[in-house]
């Protein structure tokens, strides 16, 4: 058990022994799904200079999410744009309570993405295809601000699902913030 009181079998339940696992369970680097994360850094260690910033795999973040939201009960089909700082996330359901299913889709996101993260849903028609049109973009896209905050200001004339929590919105964003505040903080 997890009490440690029976160690001898503890190489048989936890990823300390040389347990083979299948292969379907793998993920690269002789890594499975079923192993934990754990990292160590000590000051003096690993010296991180101003420009290493740790990088997330913006691709791959919406390929989770797109794959978490299809699990979700009424969820059919599933678009995902991550930026920087973004979510947006549009879904086709056969649900009738359009709220409770905004909510749950944008859960997927907050559940996997940093805190300062705002996350954006829509189930209106044509939305998935809209989002797949700007998969291209990046930050160096001219204007790029104005096209996300059109899209957003598109998607947020569909439910967004409940408030998040005190002193925010649905979106996650801050009682006073607002997306013109992405340029001012990004040096734009």
């Amino acid at each position: 058990g997890c009490g440690g009181a029976d160690k001898e079998k503890a190489g048989d339940e936890y990823k300390f022994s040389k347990v083979n696992v299948k292969e379907q369970n793998r993920i690269g680097n002789n890594m499975s799904y079923s192993d934990f994360g754990y990292m160590r850094h000590k000051e003096g260690d690993k010296v991180k200079t101003g420009n290493s910033v740790p990088y997330l795999n913006r691709q791959k973040l919406a390929d989770m999410i797109s794959d978490m939201a299809l699990q979700l009960p009424a969820i059919k089909d599933v678009g995902t744009y991550v930026t920087d700082e973004e979510v947006l996330i549009a879904y086709h359901t056969t649900s009738k309570d359009r709220v409770a299913v905004a909510d749950q889709v944008k859960m997927t996101a907050f559940a996997v993405v940093p805190r300062y993260y705002h996350v954006y849903v829509s189930d209106e028609k044509g939305m998935i295809d809209k989002l797949e049109q700007y998969q291209a973009l990046n930050n160096d896209t001219e204007n790029i601000e104005g096209i996300i905050d059109e899209l957003i200001a598109q998607m947020k004339k569909s439910p967004q699902g409940k408030k998040w929590n005190y002193g925010e919105n649905e979106n996650g964003e801050m009682n006073g913030e607002n997306n013109m505040m992405r340029g001012q903080m990004s040096g734009k």
